[in-house]
C-alpha cells in the first residue's frame, strides 16, 4: 500500500533529523523510498516564538497496516527524541511523522483518521507532495493540488535543498 508521510522538524539539526527519519523509513517500504525537497516555512498555530520548521514528504510501500504503520511511526519519533506530550496544542519538536494518505483510504479509529484531517489546508504538505505526486487529490476533495496551494497561500514555504540520505 503506498502511504504518504510528512516530516518536519524545528529543533536541533533539521535536515539531519530528516535524514534519520528517512533511514528509519526506509525500513519499513518494501520499494526505494520517493522523497520531496526539503521544505521551509514560518510555525503556524503557536502562541509563542519558535524556531522555523524543515518539512518534506516522503512516499513508502508498506504492507503494514494503517494504525500498525502509526505505531511504527510513532516509534520512530521516540528513538529520534520527541517526547510524547498527554497534553493538546502545537509544541517544536525534533521530528514529527505524519501518514497524510494511505492508498487513497477512508478510515477512522481513535487513533488515526486518513486521509489527514488537515492537510489539505497545510502548504507544508501540499507543496512538497505536488512535487513528488503532482497529480494527487485528496479523498473527498474537488481541487488539484495546485488549488488547494493557492487556497492555503498565506502560509509562505520555500523550497531548500534536496532530501537525500
Amino acid at each position: 500500500m503506498r502511504a504518504i508521510i510528512s516530516i518536519g522538524s524545528n529543533l536541533g539539526d533539521l535536515e539531519e533529523n530528516l535524514r534519520t527519519a528517512l533511514r528509519h523509513l526506509r525500513l519499513l517500504s518494501i520499494t526505494p523510498l520517493k522523497t520531496s525537497s526539503v521544505w521551509r516555512t514560518a510555525p503556524i498555530g503557536f502562541d509563542h516564538a519558535v524556531p522555523e520548521f524543515c518539512n518534506a514528504v516522503v512516499i513508502i510501500e508498506s504492507d503494514l497496516e494503517a494504525e500498525v504503520l502509526l505505531e511504527k511511526l510513532q516509534a520512530i519519533e521516540q528513538i529520534i527524541g520527541r517526547p510524547r506530550y498527554s497534553g493538546g496544542g502545537y509544541s517544536s519538536r525534533v521530528i514529527d511523522l505524519d501518514i497524510i494518505d494511505f492508498g487513497g483510504q477512508n478510515f477512522v479509529s481513535s487513533k488515526l483518521i486518513l486521509p489527514h484531517p488537515r492537510a489539505h489546508l497545510r502548504n507544508f504538505v501540499l507543496s512538497p507532495l505536488k512535487e513528488v505526486v503532482p497529480t494527487f487529490r485528496f479523498l473527498h476533495r474537488p481541487e488539484s493540488l495546485e488549488e488547494l496551494i493557492e487556497k492555503a497561500a498565506a502560509e509562505t514555504v520555500r523550497k531548500t535543498s534536496r532530501l537525500t540520505l
